[in-house]
């Protein structure tokens, strides 16, 4: 009986050290930046951090208007085939940076976070003047038996084309 009790106890201490290294800024961070190099870079492999019930609400005030993308992953992993697809045609450079970023955890013992940050995007092509788009975003990601996983996206950005 004490060897079920200390095992239940060691598994239990690691799911929380699991979930608290998950969640820690700097680990996060790093994903975030890995992420977003992923969809920038056309590669495939980005949509996979993506959960199958994604909620996406993104909105753009860019020179030409405003645009918007609502909808699930099917929209998120379309949406970023077209960016990473104009970005090749353009051969243009991104060059992404994010600050303050906010991590709230949720759900004991945090099986979840909300993080916030700013991004701010460079992105260079020849032929056209050097643009910055400045992102502020909201997420939810989760911690699942595969990794990290992003459950909802609320972005709202300016500046761009």
């Amino acid at each position: 009986m004490k060897k079920l009790i200390l095992l239940t106890l060691t598994a239990l201490a690691a799911f929380y050290a699991h979930a608290r290294l998950s969640f820690a800024e700097p680990k996060l961070a790093s994903w975030l930046v890995q992420q977003s190099a992923k969809a920038m870079s056309g590669d495939s492999s980005a949509c996979e951090a993506y959960a199958d019930n994604l909620q996406v609400t993104l909105s753009a005030d860019g020179r030409r208007g405003k645009w918007e993308v609502e909808g699930g992953k099917e929209e998120m992993c379309d949406y970023l085939k077209q960016a990473a697809a104009a970005f090749t045609v353009l051969q243009a450079r991104t060059h992404s940076e994010f600050d303050d970023i906010r991590i709230v955890r949720d759900g004991f013992p945090w099986t979840s976070a909300r993080v916030s940050y700013t991004q701010r995007m460079t992105v260079e092509a020849n032929g056209l003047p050097t643009t910055t788009v400045t992102g502020e975003d909201d997420l939810v990601v989760v911690r699942t038996l595969s990794g990290l996983k992003i459950k909802t996206i609320e972005s709202r950005s300016s500046g761009g084309l």
